[in-house]
């Protein structure tokens, strides 16, 4: 477990280099260094979880490290909470606001404080993390790469369903109402529309999916829904293979793509169907490309839609054919 936590810290931390987003809150380099860190000690996770079951010692190291990782997420989130909070202030528009979110710049007040807290929490966490990575040597851990067993254990701890798990959800009917319009609204004229989520990591991307997947509206409107969980693996076989076994469609044995398009096509032919891709990673226009293409020559019913969800705003506008909706964080009051 501790692997699958601190991995997907690491593309946590990916992320918000790509938005630049430690530079401007002045952190850059003790986030760089975190990082380096968290990579060097999952250089022997996987030897440490191997390890753990004869030697109690190691056991307790994962467990400082999987709560190393996850306290490291939340300062993450924190600062992306902030960083929008800003955003928002500087797009409500007029005199009075743009005076009111300039007194709450990088240079203010309220910014100001928040940097000093967080440059605390961070030194903390830094000397945290260095007594892990000292205490790991004692342990004469080996570096290995993952094994099929460890890489299949953390995609599936990183799967998603389109069964809504959480039992109250507060503070995404709008987003909700809004995105179950657009699908519903979508131009007749209109075959394998893409609609986009996009949002930082915890900002209910996935649960926003479920909802609209799963609401009334949704299920008279369109003849077929298919939900797949994406990540990191984008082949066009594994997508295809994926959005059959959701349509219930059985695929015996190592089928390739000629067939696999052809049963695509008799499972979509007809039908207006709903396609959500749930955590989209990779940027590769070609493989969207050829995705898309294959679904368009099914020869659905037009008004057919696909729903992506993802945290690069690279990847909604690779493949979004309409505006994509930015989520927001949730107000104190939600």
């Amino acid at each position: 477990m501790a692997e699958a936590v601190v991995t997907v810290l690491l593309e946590n931390l990916s992320s918000l280099f790509q938005k630049e987003l430690g530079s401007i809150i002045g952190v850059d380099e003790e986030l760089k260094k975190l990082s380096s860190t968290f990579t060097a000690i999952r250089a022997v996770l996987a030897d440490a979880e191997m390890k753990q079951f004869t030697d109690l010692a190691i056991k307790d190291w994962l467990r400082k490290v999987e709560d190393a990782a996850l306290l490291l997420d939340d300062i993450l989130d924190e600062f992306s909470t902030h960083d929008l909070q800003n955003q928002n202030q500087q797009q409500k528009g007029g005199w009075f606001n743009k005076i009111h979110a300039s007194c709450h710049s990088s240079f203010g007040l309220k910014n100001a404080m928040f940097r000093r807290r967080m440059a605390n929490k961070m030194k903390r966490m830094r000397e945290t993390l260095q007594n892990i990575a000292e205490e790991r040597k004692m342990f004469h851990l080996c570096e290995r790469i993952a094994t099929t067993d460890k890489k299949a254990e953390l995609m599936e701890w990183r799967q998603t369903s389109s069964v809504i798990t959480q039992p109250e959800i507060y503070g995404r009917e709008e987003d909700k109402e809004r995105v179950v319009q657009a699908l519903i609204q979508t131009c007749d004229t209109e075959r394998a529309a893409v609609h986009t989520i996009v949002g930082l990591g915890g900002l209910g991307k996935t649960t926003l999916a479920q909802l609209v997947f799963n609401d009334d509206r949704i299920t008279m409107h369109f003849d077929l829904k298919i939900w797949v969980c994406v990540s990191e693996d984008f082949s066009l076989k594994r997508m295809i293979k994926a959005i059959l076994d959701s349509a219930s469609v059985s695929v015996s044995g190592n089928l390739d793509i000629d067939p696999l398009q052809k049963k695509l096509q008799q499972a979509l032919q007809g039908k207006r169907y709903l396609l959500v891709l749930d955590d989209i990673w990779s940027e590769d226009q070609e493989k969207w490309d050829r995705l898309k293409n294959s679904l368009v020559a099914c020869g659905s019913k037009v008004g057919s839609s696909i729903l992506v969800t993802t945290r690069l705003t690279k990847v909604a506008s690779i493949m979004g054919t309409l505006p994509p909706h930015d989520l927001s964080f949730l107000s104190d009051e939600d």
